[in-house]
């Protein structure tokens, strides 16, 4: 019995839960602030971009809808994008703070399902950068666990990158 009238408790078994899973996903995303098809927004522009000069970055919101590809190559098979948005969030580093959906949109058991992540991303950090997936909906709901974001290649002029992406997620 529930002290509270508001909730109830249940088990996993009414809400038609099953084994949890381990999936790994990977994939591409491009960053696109440039060009003709642009894919990221600032919506707060303050200035040229400078990457040099975190200090004057900070504070700059960009809202994404970026494609994911299957390889490295923008005209690669596309199996989704990222929508959400991410901030520089520190005045000494790079570093974003990103919420982000993927969301995928290939035909197969994963469409129109999302993995959400939420966290920091210090993006010209050298090697892996970690992030964690805090839920999901459709295939991914309930999901938890962590995304390794590894920069493809970066131009520090347009802001354009391509970004490899390992999403390992429990589910159920």
């Amino acid at each position: 019995m529930s002290s509270h009238p508001f909730s109830a408790k249940l088990s996993a078994k009414a809400m038609a839960l099953k084994n949890e899973k381990l999936t790994h996903l990977h994939f591409y995303y491009h960053n696109l602030l440039a060009g003709p098809n642009v894919t990221a927004l600032p919506l707060n522009p303050k200035g040229p971009l400078d990457f040099n000069d975190p200090a004057g970055l900070f504070g700059r919101l960009t809202m994404v809808d970026n494609p994911l590809t299957l390889e490295p190559e923008l005209n690669s098979t596309t199996v989704g994008r990222v929508q959400g948005l991410y901030g520089v969030a520190s005045r000494t580093d790079v570093a974003f703070v990103e919420l982000v959906n993927f969301v995928f949109t290939a035909d197969g058991e994963y469409r129109e399902s999302t993995v959400t992540v939420l966290g920091r991303n210090p993006i010209l950090a050298a090697g892996i950068r970690e992030m964690p997936v805090v839920g999901g909906t459709g295939v991914f709901g309930f999901a938890r666990g962590k995304v390794h974001f590894k920069t493809y290649s970066f131009d520090t002029t347009t802001g354009n990158g391509v970004v490899e992406c390992d999403i390992y997620v429990f589910h159920y």
